[in-house]
């Protein structure tokens, strides 16, 4: 295998991880739970300049449903929170203080939205979609790739041969790596899901429990 062939699948391969890293990128950003790299699409704008989210601010992963921003400067936290905004209208946000009595120690506090049917819907949906567009541009790259190498190797069938079953293999192995980031995905949206569900459920008896209660001291009150 000649020179241009090896830089060739190396090049491939790369291309491969820029797909996989792009879906994983996608996918935090699909908010289930919370997740710092949610955060580097914001962009804050401070007076006429525009700032990453991490020149402006510190982002710390609280649990698994909360994320706390701290701003590097007091002045820019209704700009650091706007910008969340514009990324994700759909976290619950709120100032909190470290200290009581210091202002100074405010931060932000996002907190990720519940997954009830019309969410679950619509990140399966999302999830599914994003997936096919990956496997999609892997597929196409292979294509390409496949084409490249038939023009270089067609007067040697053999090599022709092995080049194709390894770009194969490492196509193969990347549309599986993307199954499983996929997977996961739909798996914690499930469970996210399942929690909703579980919690409303447990909402609705506890009501039921106390119309139950509100009902029978009004008979008594009524007796008496």
């Amino acid at each position: 295998m000649n020179s241009f062939a090896t830089s060739e699948i190396k090049a491939f391969e790369k291309k491969l991880g820029g797909y996989q890293y792009l879906l994983t990128f996608r996918y935090s950003n699909l908010c289930v739970k919370a997740d710092p790299i949610s955060l580097l699409p914001v962009s804050i704008t401070v007076g006429n300049r525009e700032q990453n989210i991490e020149d402006a601010a510190q982002v710390i992963q609280m649990d698994d449903f909360h994320l706390v921003v701290v701003p590097k400067h007091m002045d820019v936290l209704r700009d650091v929170q706007e910008g969340i905004f514009e990324a994700h209208p759909e976290f619950k946000m709120s100032i909190e203080q470290m200290e009581k009595n210091d202002p100074n120690s405010r931060f932000i506090l996002c907190e990720m939205p519940p997954v009830d049917k019309p969410r679950y819907d619509l990140l399966t949906e999302a999830t599914k979609n994003l997936y096919e567009e990956c496997k999609a541009r892997m597929d196409a790259v292979l294509l390409e790739e496949k084409r490249i190498f038939v023009e270089l190797l067609a007067e040697d069938p053999e090599s022709l041969k092995k080049v194709v079953d390894q770009i194969n293999e490492k196509h193969n192995n990347a549309i599986n790596d993307i199954m499983d980031l996929r997977d996961k995905k739909l798996e914690e949206i499930e469970e996210a899901y399942a929690k909703y569900r579980e919690n409303h459920a447990q909402a609705g008896v506890y009501q039921r429990q106390q119309s139950g209660v509100d009902v029978t001291q009004r008979m008594h009150m009524g007796e008496k």
